[in-house]
């Protein structure tokens, strides 16, 4: 503020920075690229992740909250009167087939509401739901692929084992996942559907979305849904787990949080050290200033403004390039109020930063005497007591150089090391997370299994004579490279009823192979001690029904019109410590266990209970042996081939975006050390300039003056690489014994050090040190040492 008597020279003030910032350009690039970085960071990391929120909102948005399993079209018809309900889809899985031409068909019949809820995951692009029984709805790869580009009105043929001939397009949908998969989506008509040889009048699916659902809590919409089911004498429905978690999901400003607290650290330790080395390289223009009657005020106003106009256009680049490349990464999840709300987020925190960073700088400016500015150098700053005959040589010298400045020797050294502890630590949990070893969980003893796969239900089907028997076992273990077939499960589908509760699941039988790990995965209660105790999925019952504790009684059945018994739930266990289930999603993976007594007494007219079965090959044969296990089992019906590499293109799907994004990160956030050491090189190269002309002409060679300062670079890299060690070892050992445990079924596996990732990082600190230090060297040769004994900054 200027009071009324005084001058107001901020007009001189303002013409002295601009002045400053034309005669720094390389200053000027510098904190512009460290401010830019910075909140480039803070503002991508913030549109990515609201990005990611909004498009796992948009997936449950307007779609489904509960789904009925296994009722008859007048079911579906009667819950399309009810008028809590907006909306009301009928559905129908018929299941898969392989074609002819080497894809699997998947086809389903629903109705137009359907299709409405269905958009996320069926999305019809053109045309309409098929009517009569030679129409169908396909996916753009399979036109692209198997259907000659075929448009709507044309025909296709289909060469499946239920579904073959010429079929009319009537709709086109957006193709999701199929190219990988191989497999192609097919909706067939209700005419299609009744005509088709298994259909069954009471397997239908009932997906209804409630009105004005963004205003009910799931516990109301549930018991809307329990007074719905007994009215009309229906199931207790599965509810819609995913749009209760998503529908009301809030950004998560932890991440964001972090992140912005490493980059402001980062930040500030760059454009600090920056501000610093420029202000001590122009203390004696700041000297003259003072003697000629600026003020400490005015020195600082000066200072100020320089930094306050290369912050906003830092700022400004850093948050423009984060908006357009979270955007460009996913349009799908574009929020005009999250974007805005992250925009003025990054605009603050910068903000914030580059003022604090140039506190300290404008104070310095500001608090030294004319005179002391005057006979200020840089070179005879806080010198210290010299220890006595002290052998001079390159190393020597380049050592004393490191330790000349400890202020920016801390701050180089620690914004160097900061990116390498951040890569340390996600690198080393990536490799613990490894898609191999993830995908080995459920492939212990080979890379493939053989399981039942059909639409017919399993226990009718083992009770026909199970289609895993003892000459499909001769006929695989015929194939050149297999040593061994494991049973790995014996399953059934079972379904657990109360007066209120009704769940249905997979039921893995008890057997020497898998009874320590379910005993291990125990969360409450004990094993089963009788044939008639029962063992839960503690999640899945704690999302449907709280009431059901250990040591309730519920009735309990495999399969269809089969007498319930009363069963006694005597413990809950954790799902995620076992592992089973099939393909990348596991859908069928166990969610009730019990003992094999109980199997037998159900179903006393089957023999085998095999459901899945672990083939032990060779590694060497591991590609021959996948290729005749595939023919086999387009051979025969009612099974199918489950993959190791299915499982790791899947996680290494899921892992590449959480721990790939990190990984960009620590290399982003390194970079603000790369800044602060070119910056610093740079300096040094002027503020010596005379210093090592005077070197050179008594008697110190080209040669040594290069080794001189590449050994400083080397000190800068190896304390780096020393503070990434004591630091981000200890941490990435501590996180990787918390991921473990999560992982790995509590299991706490063996910690590997990153080499690779490492190793890189080593190198490319060295590398750049290398570089810089002969850069600046060559530079100098182009001067004379007359030249630059007389250059003055």
């Amino acid at each position: 503020m200027t009071w009324p008597f005084e001058n107001d020279t901020s007009a001189i003030t303002k013409k002295l920075a601009k002045k400053s910032l034309q005669s720094e350009k390389r200053r000027n690039l510098m904190v512009v690229i460290a401010v830019a970085l910075a909140a480039f960071l803070i503002c991508f990391t913030g549109i990515v992740s609201t990005s990611l929120t909004q498009m796992q909102r948009n997936q449950v948005l307007d779609t489904y909250e509960a789904v009925w399993r296994g009722v008859e079209e007048n079911d579906i018809e009667n819950l399309k009167g009810v008028p809590e309900f907006e909306r009301v889809g009928g559905y129908y899985l018929l299941g898969e087939e392989l074609s002819e031409q080497g894809y699997h068909a998947s086809y389903v019949y629903c109705d137009a509401q359907m299709m409405e809820i269905a958009k996320a995951q069926m999305n019809l692009l053109e045309g309409r739901v098929p009517e009569k029984a030679n129409e169908v709805v396909v996916s753009e790869y399979f036109l692209s692929t198997y259907g000659n580009n075929a448009k709507i009105g044309d025909t296709v043929t289909l060469d499946t084992e239920s579904f073959h001939g010429d079929y009319i397009v009537t709709g086109i949908m957006d193709s999701v996942n199929e190219k990988e998969a191989n497999t192609c989506a097919i909706i067939l008509s209700k005419a299609a559907l009744t005509e088709w040889n298994k259909f069954d009048p009471a397997g239908y699916r009932a997906y209804v979305h409630f009105k004005n659902s963004d205003q009910l809590g799931e516990e109301l919409i549930t018991s809307y849904c329990r007074e719905i089911a007994e009215e009309y004498q229906l199931p207790m429905p599965k509810m819609n787990s995913k749009y209760f978690a998503y529908a009301s999901k809030s950004f998560d400003f932890a991440l964001m949080a972090g992140v912005i607290a490493l980059v402001l650290i980062g930040g500030y330790i760059v454009i600090q050290s920056i501000f610093r080395i420029s202000i001590n390289d122009k203390i004696q223009s700041y000297g003259q200033l003072r003697t000629i009657g600026a003020t400490p005020k005015q020195i600082k106003r000066i200072v100020k403004n320089e930094g306050r106009k290369l912050g906003s256009i830092g700022i400004l680049i850093g948050t423009v390039l984060g908006v357009c490349g979270g955007f460009l990464l996913f349009p799908k999840g574009f929020n005009a109020v999250s974007y805005v709300a992250t925009v003025i987020l990054t605009l603050i925190s910068s903000w914030i930063m580059v003022s604090v960073s140039i506190r300290k700088p404008v104070k310095i400016a500001a608090g030294i005497s004319p005179i002391e500015a005057v006979r200020f150098t840089p070179a005879q700053k806080d010198i210290r007591s010299r220890k006595k005959n002290i052998k001079l040589n390159p190393v020597s010298m380049g050592i004393a150089n490191f330790k000349r400045d400890r202020k920016k020797t801390v701050a180089i050294v620690a914004s160097l090391s900061l990116g390498g502890i951040i890569l340390l630590v996600v690198s080393s949990i990536v490799l613990l997370r490894s898609p191999e070893a993830l995908a080995r969980q459920f492939f212990p003893d080979g890379d493939y299994k053989i399981y039942l796969q059909s639409e017919v239900p399993k226990e009718e089907l083992m009770a026909a004579g199970n289609p895993l028997n003892e000459e499909l076992k001769q006929e695989i273990l015929s194939i050149d490279g297999v040593t061994d077939i494991i049973p790995s499960r014996h399953t059934l589908h079972a379904t657990i009823k109360t007066d209120i509760y009704q769940t249905v699941g997979m039921c893995d039988m008890l057997t020497d192979q898998n009874y320590a790990a379910v005993e291990a995965a125990l969360m409450e209660g004990t094993m089963p001690k009788d044939s008639h105790s029962i063992l839960l999925d503690y999640y899945d019952v704690l999302s449907q029904n709280e009431n059901i504790v250990v040591g309730s009684t519920v009735d309990f059945y495999f399969g269809e019109g089969q007498s319930p018994i009363s069963v006694t739930i005597s413990g809950l266990y954790n799902s995620g410590k076992v592992y089973s289930g099939h393909g990348k999603m596991h859908v069928d993976g166990a969610t009730i266990f019990a003992p094999e007594a109980l199997f037998h007494e159900l179903h006393p007219e089957i023999t085998s209970f095999d459901y899945s079965w672990s083939i032990v090959n060779d590694p060497k044969k591991t590609d021959y042996v996948g290729a005749e296990l595939k023919n086999i089992v387009a051979s025969h019906s009612n099974i199918a081939l489950d993959e190791i590499n299915t499982v790791i293109e899947y996680e290494e799907m899921t892992n590449s975006l959480a721990f790939g994004s990190m990984e960009i990160l620590s290399w982003l956030v390194f970079l603000f050390g790369v800044i602060n050491l070119i910056n610093t090189t740079l300096s040094n190269q002027i503020a010596r300039k005379q210093e090592n002309s005077i070197l050179r002409s008594i008697g110190l060679t080209q040669k040594q003056l290069c080794k001189m300062n590449i050994c400083e670079g080397l000190c800068y890299a190896s304390f780096a690489i020393l503070a990434t060690l004591i630091v981000g070892l200890p941490a990435s050992i501590f996180a990787c014994r918390k991921m473990s445990v999560g992982a790995f079924a509590g299991n706490v596996m063996p910690y590997q050090f990153p080499v690779l990732e490492m190793g890189l990082f080593i190198l490319v600190l060295f590398g750049m040190e290398l570089i810089l230090s002969v850069w600046t060297i060559r530079r100098q040769k182009k001067q004379s040492l007359i030249e630059q004994m007389r250059a003055m900054e």
